[in-house]
């Protein structure tokens, strides 16, 4: 299940949340899942509270998505928020984010070319075939299940330095938050 929404923001909005983003506290984290044991490879990461969520003026708006979405039904609890840094060389790995767990992926960016690439690749079970992939879009917010398995395809040395995601996890059931 995928679910792809654009023009949910207003610029006002997104710029409000770059700068929150810009912002942040970042840290290097190591990839834990990889088979390579011979990559040492490190992302780097801001992890938000939910109150930081609510202050960057995303969260209503997902948790508005997720309601409107006729793919997606069911109560939601929060997880965790994590801001994703990606420069120019980075790789990643198809991974899953676990069996009942949903995702909010936002793109933040204020400008974008479709030639920088950065696309969000979404994989079949056996991770053989694309099933979905999404243009990096500015203020794009793409709804997922965590079971399917997905990548980021790394960006051009034409684009910008960094390329900025904000993901948000529920876990399906429970009272919702």
């Amino acid at each position: 299940m995928i679910d792809t929404f654009d023009n949910e923001l207003s610029f006002k909005d997104r710029q409000h949340i770059y700068r929150y983003v810009i912002n942040s506290t970042y840290k290097l984290v190591g990839w834990s899942d990889s088979d390579d044991l011979d990559i040492v490879k490190h992302d780097i990461h801001s992890k938000w509270s939910l109150d930081d969520l609510r202050r960057s003026r995303l969260y209503p708006v997902v948790v508005n998505l997720f309601k409107k979405s006729k793919k997606f039904k069911g109560d939601l609890t929060f997880q965790q928020c994590v801001v994703n840094l990606v420069k120019h060389g980075d790789y990643y790995y198809p991974h899953t984010h676990g069996k009942d767990i949903y995702g909010a992926l936002y793109y933040v960016n204020l400008d974008w070319k479709s030639h920088y690439g950065g696309e969000t690749i979404f994989y079949d079970d056996q991770v053989k075939d694309i099933i979905y992939t999404t243009p990096y879009v500015p203020g794009r917010l793409i709804l997922f299940d965590g079971a399917i398995p997905h990548t980021i395809r790394p960006q051009s040395s034409k684009g910008p330095n960094y390329r900025f995601t904000i993901t948000i996890f529920f876990k399906k059931g429970g009272g919702g938050q």
